[in-house]
């Protein structure tokens, strides 16, 4: 979606959205926007620059952001004095909110970002009682070995921009605190009590998140919402849905959502079409390739194989 259109048009921006709107609009390129009209925890933006990145694009950025370089020229970092480079394996920059972009590219290239609000990273410390994260980022995370920050980030991207198996506000929501559990790992010391969850839910709880997601299969579900219903954090919530389950709260929608496109394709007068929105899918292609992906042939030949 380009940045003039589409996400920059809510009926009720917060000061966030203003200011990525903003910053997209007056970046180099062409800009693709995904996550702000969704509400995701991190948003995501698309460069694309035939033209590369000169002095004169350099910006502000509104809120901490995680770039990578997907292909194109090699970028410069410019933001030190010592000049740092991109290349296999280092392709990953981290920019503190409020801080410019001093980057340069001569040549087309291709970038992503993660833009990750100061919200998020303090609730996220505060889950785990550590010092906040805003204002107090490490600023030297710029084209460095970072493998596992660095996969987490183009898988962020590439999931946030996929067009034929769109993502899930759950699924994005977790794999936005997976981005910043990792952040944490960076910037403090690792503590025994924070690494993991002493068990999965109880049935009770377990129940409730069942029935929640049973109930609402059609709708865009929160992570928030889920851990709600247990009085856990988010992260907290996710970790130990995983435990109880096996997977993780979208994956687990996922499946729910297939299960019940099944019990619809059983009466033959109802449209692929209808299944597909009846079922929280956003449309008759993305159905078509989720339950084939899952169960392995496409719902018209599932259908036509299980007629009564």
């Amino acid at each position: 979606m380009d940045a003039k259109s589409g996400d920059a048009s809510q009926e009720e921006p917060d000061a966030t959205i203003l200011h990525i709107v903003a910053f997209a609009r007056g970046s180099v390129g062409i800009v693709d926007i995904k996550g702000l009209r969704e509400r995701w925890l991190a948003p995501a933006l698309m460069h694309t620059c035939s033209m590369g990145i000169e002095e004169s694009s350099w910006a502000i950025t509104p809120a901490t952001v995680i770039g990578i370089r997907l292909h194109g020229a090699i970028v410069e970092d410019h933001n030190r004095r010592t000049v740092r480079t991109s290349g296999p394996g280092r392709e990953l920059t981290l920019q503190p909110g409020g801080t410019p972009t001093r980057y340069l590219a001569h040549g087309s290239i291709t970038f992503g970002q993660v833009f990750l609000p100061d919200g998020l990273l303090d609730r996220a410390c505060d889950m785990e009682n550590l010092p906040a994260l805003s204002g107090h980022l490490r600023d030297d995370l710029s084209f460095v070995p970072e493998k596992t920050l660095q996969t987490l980030t183009s898988q962020y991207l590439r999931r946030a921009f996929d067009t034929k198996n769109p993502a899930t506000s759950l699924e994005m929501e977790g794999r936005a605190l997976l981005l910043v559990d990792w952040l944490l790992r960076l910037h403090h010391s690792p503590r025994a009590d924070a690494a993991s969850l002493a068990g999965g839910l109880s049935s009770r709880h377990l129940r409730r998140a069942f029935d929640f997601i049973g109930d609402h299969l059609a709708e865009d579900i929160c992570l928030d919402e889920l851990a709600d219903l247990t009085g856990l954090t988010a992260k907290h919530f996710a970790r130990a849905f995983k435990q109880s389950t096996g997977l993780p709260p979208h994956q687990y929608l996922i499946m729910q959502r297939v299960e019940a496109a099944k019990r619809c394709l059983l009466d033959a007068r109802t449209s692929l079409a209808d299944i597909a929105l009846a079922c929280g899918f956003a449309d008759q292609s993305h159905f078509t390739a989720t339950f084939r992906k899952v169960v392995g042939v496409p719902p018209g030949i599932w259908r036509r194989d299980h007629a009564q």
